[in-house]
């Protein structure tokens, strides 16, 4: 290679063959495996990744420090995002950063991925190099004698965002298929982990497909766990929660390899920047996780250009930050939720860090809405047709579904198609609830406006004109409204062709306590708009008598200690006629039932 003759490149090829070769023999007993959705260790227990993110590239001689304070806040596991640094002529260098770092790793009990940094966005990413010749490298004799006899402690990730915007969803699994293979040739009996196609984010969901074809007996490629990164693509809870969905009905194991209150772009990202940077539902991405039992990975331990992804500051572990805080201390947070790897105990244990109870289906419908081909005197009569064929359930159990529209209109519990009249210039709220066979069940519901339909002045006319409204609601973001509907004389919403003076806006907000235990409570507020003029932007208040104080939200903006304030963030700013927004926190209390204090605010009845 150009760095060191050619004898001893020979020799260190033989040493570090035969170490991989005994170590490979040493791995029928003792390595990870894949079964179902769950990682299984060599003791035979879950292992579910409660990590954190080190990228290595940005201060190499801060990363042994890192490991040893991110172990100290409970984690079981630590990402390290490296250089390979091969295009560059160091990889001594590196190979020996790599040493001190899987050393510390076990010392400190952390399971460690090990993914380059210097291949994402491939091929179009500024600078990036070939996943394959990463592959390839591997096999190095720098790198091998690294990770030799490691299968145990290490994961290979096959790279952070491994591939760009180019790749279309074929193309993706085909190389996939191929790095994987040249993966494990130069590292048998590791297992390896993938990214998403798309900048990680694998909107296409060829990585969801990809996991189905791997899934399938005898495929090449078993044993391998997805990773999946969150961040501008993922600014709708309901999206984060569908994606983890698909993965538990699949029966494939999912990592969130990346997540963050904000967007996270990659040096070697070429695109547009957004003017304004969302806000990212992180509370949600660790709640739905610790559900069903996915792994994550808090991006990242400190040194980002954009401060705002650092968990601590100035890669202090004293200077905690408000992100820092929820990753680690949240309700859902590492501390809470992390369990360490068996094979760091003398002794198995036969716990896991999530629950195995039922998890109920993941609602969605899609609606379409047709005008009839006459009118009942000024009143055009459509049509509402719904179907229930993007629920999914993540176990796989079967489900019946229950409709109720504004007006009390509804079908039977087994029905997952259904149909409604409908009027000219109504807004209907249509509400699906999904109901498994072991009895959980979760609620969707979404706003629907028919087409217009402009009736003749006189009803023997057989011609109307059909026509789209100007100012259609968003669907798109469902409602976390309750199970009961309102009956169309105060939820569907009546807009007039003549002229009038608008309705005042306002919403009913309420306050609703989720859980609570002896010093400790969750619970969450929501603001229903009832009118038929959308909310842009809001803020609430809210006080308690009793002592209690929230300790942590997500999905809004705290401000202010008893009283709270607590504002829109910029993806849930806009409340349309009929729709509902939410947001939730964590807090303590004393000993006595947590309290319900009166939301109040500008916009609230």
């Amino acid at each position: 290679m150009g760095y060191f003759d050619n004898k001893s490149a020979s020799l260190l090829r033989t040493l570090g063959i035969a170490a991989l070769a005994l170590s490979s023999s040493q791995a029928v007993l003792a390595n990870w495996t894949v079964q179902g959705s769950q990682l299984i260790d060599r003791n035979g227990q879950p292992f579910v990744f409660r990590g954190v993110t080190i990228d290595h590239t940005l201060a190499p001689e801060k990363t042994v420090q890192a490991i040893k304070d991110v172990a100290a806040t409970g984690a079981n596991a630590v990402q390290i995002e490296f250089p390979i640094a091969f295009y560059n002529g160091f990889p001594r260098e590196v190979a020996a950063q790599l040493k001190q770092i899987v050393a510390a790793c076990k010392a400190n009990k952390l399971i460690c991925v090990l993914e380059s940094n210097d291949i994402s966005g491939y091929p179009e990413g500024t600078g990036s190099q070939s996943p394959d010749i990463y592959a390839g490298s591997w096999s190095w004799d720098d790198f091998l004698p690294v990770v030799a006899g490691q299968q145990d402690y290490i994961i290979i990730g096959l790279g952070n965002q491994a591939l760009g915007n180019s790749a279309p969803a074929a193309e993706y699994k085909s190389r996939m298929y191929t790095y994987l293979s040249n993966l494990r040739s130069s590292l048998p009996g590791f297992t390896v982990m993938v990214d998403g196609n798309l900048w990680g984010q694998d909107v296409d969901k060829a990585m969801v497909s990809l996991a189905e074809e791997t899934r399938a007996p005898g495929n090449a490629l078993q044993n391998v766990i997805f990773s999946i990164d969150m961040f501008d693509k993922y600014s709708n809870p309901e999206t984060v929660r569908e994606y983890i969905a698909r993965f538990k009905a699949i029966g494939a194991p999912l990592v969130i390899g990346g997540f963050a209150p904000t967007a996270y772009y990659h040096p070697n990202y070429n695109g547009s920047m957004p003017l304004v940077v969302p806000q990212l539902p992180a509370a949600s991405v660790m709640q739905y996780a610790q559900e069903a039992g996915v792994g994550y990975f808090a991006w990242s331990w400190s040194g980002n250009k954009n401060s705002a992804l650092d968990l601590v500051s100035n890669w202090n572990p004293a200077q905690l930050t408000t992100w820092g805080d929820l990753a680690l201390n949240g309700v859902n947070g590492i501390k809470a939720t992390a369990k360490p790897a068996s094979i760091f105990s003398s002794t198995s244990s036969s716990s896991s860090s999530f629950s195995s109870a039922n998890l109920p289906p993941v609602p969605g419908f899609s609606v379409s809405n047709y005008p009839t081909t006459f009118c009942n005197g000024r009143e055009a009569v459509g049509i509402i047709n719904a179907n229930a064929d993007a629920t999914i359930d993540p176990e796989g159990d079967a489900f019946s579904c229950s409709w109720q529209i504004s007006g009390g209109a509804s079908t039977s519990a087994s029905a997952c198609t259904a149909s409604f009249p409908s009027q000219n210039r109504m807004y209907y709220q249509l509400t699906l609830t999904v109901t498994d066979s072991k009895g959980a069940s979760a609620q969707l519901t979404k706003t629907v406006q028919p087409f217009y339909v402009d009736c003749p002045s006189s009803s023997s006319s057989s011609s109307s004109s059909i026509r789209s409204s100007s100012s259609i609601p968003d669907a798109s973001r469902p409602s976390t409204s309750s199970s009961s509907v309102r009956s169309s004389s105060s939820s569907s919403i009546r807009t007039s062709s003549s002229s009038s003076v608008p309705q005042t806006t306002k919403a009913q907000c309420s306050y609703v306590i989720n859980s609570q235990w002896n010093n400790g409570f969750t619970a969450a507020i929501r603001i229903k708009n009832t009118t038929s003029t959308a909310i842009n932007g809001w803020d609430v208040n809210w006080q308690y008598s009793d002592g209690s104080k929230v300790t942590n939200l997500w999905n809004a903006t705290l401000s202010g200690s008893n009283p709270y304030t607590a504002k829109n963030l910029s993806w849930n700013s806009t409340i349309q006629p009929g729709q509902t927004v939410e947001f939730g926190f964590q807090g303590t209390k004393s000993a006595a039932v947590a309290s319900t204090p009166v939301v109040t605010g500008s916009i609230c009845q």
